[in-house]
């Protein structure tokens, strides 16, 4: 398991493959993923603050033996690249679409961020708060994370870009960097280790999270699921949550139905995506962690199927 964490727990999932799957108190919030290509060390996705990004590129070069050659962005949330910087890394890849993002966007996430989470924090933590024990303690690191960031800190781009796919190579295995386009986002990428049948999959797959769809194309998103699910995959490392086998892929495609059901639902009971915003994500969903993305996500999708309806 290697040695602990505040931020991460390391889970080997294949020889030289290791997980950091974020604790559920810790300021990584989304999962990476060490890769010892054989003289050559991939990481993918860097975490939500410079403090989990630096120890994860101390992870790495402690189960690897090196430094992080490549930092691998699956896409421009800041849970994903906010420890950029932090990592250590010789290059950061992604696609050209994430580049531009991070470049215009990453400064003004993280000021709204921090001008946002203050007030979060007095929610989910006042005595009446309806949000429950494992979305409240998520969340409040989510947002301590957010405000122990220092206000100035820099987001590094990626500076290696791809267009559909890029293969790296070591003396040990292959790594294969891909995209499909976006659905969860508006450019995400993934990576897959052929040899092993693993999938290092970002926000296009969640684990007993909710996903945000609202930086998205759930139509899209649902046509990526597909495509990934016609790959050869034994092991899933998902943007949140544990380790899952393939199964993992087309439960992500049925949340997304169950989504889009309800958005239909609540369009012909005439509620307004505000209202939409309320409604309770059905089971096995119910049972999720960030539990009032579901309603937040049903409206977003009232909102993207509006323009087909006129």
């Amino acid at each position: 398991m290697g040695e602990p964490s505040a931020h991460f727990e390391l889970e080997e999932i294949a020889p030289g493959v290791h997980a950091a799957i974020a604790r559920r108190d810790g300021w990584g919030l989304c999962n990476a993923t060490i890769v010892d290509l054989g003289g050559f060390t991939l990481v993918f996705d860097a975490m939500l603050t410079p403090q989990a990004g630096t120890a994860l590129g101390r992870a790495a070069a402690r189960l690897t033996g090196r430094p992080v050659d490549l930092l691998v962005n699956s896409h421009r949330h800041g849970d994903h690249v906010r420890g950029n910087s932090a990592v250590g890394a010789v290059r950061v890849a992604s696609t050209q679409v994430v580049r531009e993002l991070i470049a215009a966007r990453a400064s003004r996430d993280l000021a709204d961020d921090r001008a946002e989470a203050p007030r979060e924090l007095e929610r989910v933590r006042a005595a009446g708060a309806t949000v429950g024990a494992a979305d409240r303690e998520v969340l409040i690191a989510w947002f301590e994370g957010i405000l122990a960031t220092p206000p100035d800190w820099p987001v590094r781009p990626p500076d290696l870009t791809f267009e559909r796919e890029m293969t790296v190579h070591g003396s040990r295995r292959s790594a294969r960097l891909l995209t499909f386009g976006g659905g969860h986002s508006a450019s995400d990428v993934f990576v897959e280790l052929p040899e092993e049948r693993i999938l290092l999959m970002g926000d296009l797959v969640s684990s007993g999270f909710h996903p945000s769809l609202w930086d998205g194309d759930p139509t899209e998103f649902r046509r990526i699921l597909r495509a990934v699910g016609e790959r050869p995959i034994d092991r899933v490392v998902p943007g949140h949550g544990p380790v899952s086998d393939r199964s993992a892929v087309p439960t992500m495609e049925e949340y997304l139905a169950a989504v889009e059901r309800a958005a239909d639902a609540r369009s012909e009971d005439g509620a307004t995506p505000e209202a939409a915003a309320g409604t309770p994500a059905p089971a096995p969903f119910d049972r999720w962690v960030f539990a009032e993305f579901f309603g937040i996500n049903v409206g977003f999708v009232q909102r993207h199927r509006a323009p087909a309806r006129r």
